[in-house]
Formats: C-alpha cells, sequence, structure tokens
C-alpha cells in the first residue's frame, strides 16, 4: 500500500521528469524511498539514474532487490545497469550461473580505459567496493590475465583475492590458476571450485563456531569474523589444509582465546604470519 506522502513524492517527481528536471525527479523518489520501499519506485529510480548518466546508483540499487531473476522488469532493468555501466565480467557471470540470455548486449570499456583500471588497482594500498567493480569493465582475456598477477602477488587482502577466485569461479573459467596460500604455491581450476559459502567444510566449521557459543552470543561475531579470516587464507584449498571440521574450529577458538592451537598450532602461526600487515 503506498502511503499518501508517497503518492505525493511520486506526482512531484513524475511533473519534475515531464519537466526535463531530473534532478529533482531523482530527488523525490530517493525521498519516497526513504519511507517505505516499492519495486515501482526501486525500478523507475534506477531508469532516471541511467538517464541522467548515474549509472553506478542504479546497479547499486537494483542490486539490493532480493531476487534479480523471477521478475522480468527487475532483470531487464539489471542487464541495462550491466550494458551502462560495462560490466561485461558480471554479465558473463549471469549468463554463466543461470543460463539466461541477456536483452541487451554488454560490452567491456575500450582497451585503454581497461589499461587504466588495471594499473590504478595496482596501485591502491586500499581497495574499496568501487575500486573492485570496475575490474568487472574488462574484457574476459584481460581480466583473467589480471587475476593471475594479483594471485600470485602475496600482498593484496586476503579479500581481494576470495573475490578474484569467486569471480573465476561464477564465470566457470576452466584454465588452471596459480595462487599463494600460507606461502605455498597452490593451482585450482575454477570450474572445479565451489564458492566459499557453499564449501560443505566452511559450512561445518562456522556451524560447529556458532554452537560453542551459543551460550555467549557477545563474542559470536568476533569469533565468526576471524574465522572467516583464517578459511578465507586458506581458500580455495580447504580440503588440503583442513581435515577434520569440529577439531579444526575447537582448535581455532582455543588458539584465538589462549594462544593454543593444539593439532593446528603451526598451521595458525602460519596462517597470522602471512596476513597482510
Amino acid at each position: 500500500m503506498t502511503s499518501v506522502s508517497q503518492k505525493n513524492l511520486l506526482k512531484l517527481a513524475a511533473e519534475n521528469q515531464h519537466n526535463g528536471n531530473l534532478h529533482a525527479a531523482i530527488e523525490n523518489l530517493e525521498e519516497s524511498l526513504r519511507g517505505e520501499h516499492s519495486l515501482d519506485v526501486v525500478l523507475q529510480l534506477c531508469e532516471l539514474y541511467c538517464a541522467n548518466k548515474q549509472e553506478d546508483q542504479a546497479y547499486a540499487l537494483i542490486k539490493e532487490e532480493p531476487d534479480l531473476f523471477s521478475d522480468q522488469r527487475v532483470y531487464h532493468l539489471y542487464c541495462k545497469t550491466l550494458q551502462k555501466n560495462q560490466y561485461l565480467i558480471e554479465a558473463m557471470q549471469v549468463k554463466h550461473l543461470t543460463g539466461l540470455s541477456l536483452p541487451l548486449q554488454v560490452e567491456p570499456a575500450p582497451e585503454e580505459k581497461q589499461q587504466q583500471i588495471m594499473r590504478t588497482f595496482k596501485q591502491k594500498k586500499q581497495v574499496t567496493q568501487a575500486d573492485y567493480e570496475n575490474l568487472h569493465k574488462l574484457n574476459l582475456i584481460n581480466f583473467k590475465t589480471f587475476a593471475q598477477s594479483i594471485l600470485l602477488d602475496p600482498t593484496p587482502e586476503f579479500a581481494v583475492r576470495l573475490s578474484i577466485c569467486e569471480d573465476l569461479i561464477r564465470l566457470g573459467v576452466e584454465d588452471e590458476f596459480k595462487i599463494w596460500v600460507i606461502g605455498n604455491l597452490e593451482s585450482f581450476v575454477p570450474v572445479d571450485t565451489q564458492l566459499l559459502e557453499k564449501e560443505i567444510k566452511y559450512q561445518e566449521i562456522i556451524s560447529a563456531i556458532g554452537t560453542k557459543f551459543s551460550h555467549n552470543p557477545s563474542q559470536l561475531p568476533l569469533m565468526i569474523g576471524e574465522t572467516n579470516l583464517v578459511i578465507s587464507s586458506l581458500y580455495p584449498k580447504l580440503s588440503k589444509y583442513i581435515d577434520e571440521p569440529d577439531s579444526f574450529a575447537s582448535d581455532l577458538v582455543s588458539y584465538l582465546e589462549k594462544k593454543d592451537g593444539r593439532t593446528h598450532q603451526m598451521l595458525f602461526e602460519k596462517v597470522y604470519k602471512h596476513l597482510p600487515k
């Protein structure tokens, strides 16, 4: 049900748009969404963002929708934001994961822009979400080559390395990639690798940590955070470094609380030694 105030804002936005004042129309639609969520308003606002060359905001807004694929209006507009942002890599992921054909053709950024994106990314000491999303503007050859260079560099923070691995998995890449894992040069094939959240050992470890701290929920977020840090450092080779999830979880808690990792002591020391400073 649309409230009276929301209806008034929508009416104002329509008048603004009719008069060619996109900025005012956008402001009124943004104000409308602050009151309550409305898919119709989200779609209208995304269209105006695209028309006003604010495609990055259109992308961010449509990605907040819980289901991008079942509603054709949402899916079409999502694809439009990929096109407007030149997010070829994400468009290819969507096609691989869903089997759906894209209603719009998505092109990467021009080659010169791609080279600039890669140079800028390498120079960043701290990578933002926007910095990372820019990598989706690359073509597939450049993305795979750049991804390999990042995975062979021991300095990027674990979140970047994890995102790179999972992007390659979502693309269904069949090439073998090299990656440094706690000082060891490992290899993996993305198409044969699970996303972290779908790894059975990851799920079992997180479940064990949750059970262990069910009596002390205030400590749970910190422990989950540290657990994710450790596991991400071992990804995508969890099966090599983690044998029994329950004992791993128990030893990790012991290590974090008392610096006694028991049978996993050497592994935990190596993980924290190789974390970027």
